[in-house]
């Protein structure tokens, strides 16, 4: 079960090499986003023989759950959660959550790898490279740092990362996105013009959610990497990490995703 602190602390494991090949930062304020620090710049030393002499990996880890609120009749038994259908699916959650909590979804995997979503507040939730779901039920009120890492499963074979948070809307019902972290690029896999172009589309949204209609807000958003094969065609990332604070507003959720009352919110 999440407490209700005001923050927390994020744990961060470090993947890949100290000299960053590419970071871009993103912060976000209340009323609109602004983009700040050095973006597509080696670091001081870095250079391409360095990043491939770089520490091995972190290892995949299973798909799984652990220190997690677990919710819902999608997850069950100590089964995985099953994925609810985006299109033409049951959108109902039931049980719903109490009045004391609202859910949440969260879709991660690492394509051609695996992925880690954690948190100290929200649990560690890990997946391979096919979309693992999981759904929990969290404090309104409370604001939770989070890491996602996405870690390439082979040499030179790159990562896609995924990562999907959606809110719960009971009153629809209904499901409101709230932040996706897409970055594809040759095959699929992400590489420095697919991360700036997902940097780009995420700085200008308000508040830092995809719609304005849900109740959580993202901020302090920003994506890291330790490189991959910069002298490959490709360009591919070994890994690929996003960092972010997402709080979760007391306010119920009232209108339908993306209605025209909520833009001024």
């Amino acid at each position: 079960m999440q407490t209700p602190a005001a923050s927390a602390t994020t744990r961060l494991t470090r993947v890949g090499a100290p000299g960053l090949l590419g970071a871009a930062l993103l912060a976000f304020g209340c009323s609109a986003a602004v983009a700040s620090g050095p973006a597509g710049k080696t670091a001081t030393g870095a250079s391409s023989s360095s990043t491939s002499a770089a520490a091995p990996l972190a290892a995949i880890e299973e798909p799984g759950a652990r220190n997690a609120n677990l919710a819902g009749a999608r997850c069950k038994n100590g089964a995985p959660c099953v994925c609810r259908q985006r299109i033409g699916g049951d959108k109902a959650e039931s049980p719903p959550p109490d009045e004391a909590h609202k859910r949440f979804e969260i879709r991660l995997a690492g394509v051609g790898g695996g992925a880690v979503f954690d948190s100290p507040t929200l649990g560690h939730l890990t997946a391979g490279s096919d979309e693992a779901c999981f759904y929990i039920d969290v404090l309104p009120g409370t604001t939770s740092d989070v890491v996602f890492t996405a870690v390439e499963g082979k040499k030179e074979g790159g990562v896609g990362p995924v990562l999907d948070i959606a809110e719960y809307g009971p009153k629809g019902p209904w499901w409101y996105d709230v932040l996706n972290v897409h970055c594809e690029g040759p095959e699929g896999r992400c590489n420095r013009d697919a991360a700036d172009g997902w940097s780009k589309v995420a700085k200008g949204r308000k508040r830092g959610r995809v719609d304005p209609c849900g109740s959580s807000v993202i901020s302090h958003l920003q994506w890291l990497t330790s490189g991959g094969s910069g002298d490959r065609e490709l360009g591919v990332f070994q890994d690929f990490q996003v960092k972010f604070t997402m709080e979760v507003k007391r306010f119920p959720t009232q209108w339908p995703p993306h209605a025209k009352e909520c833009v001024s919110q």
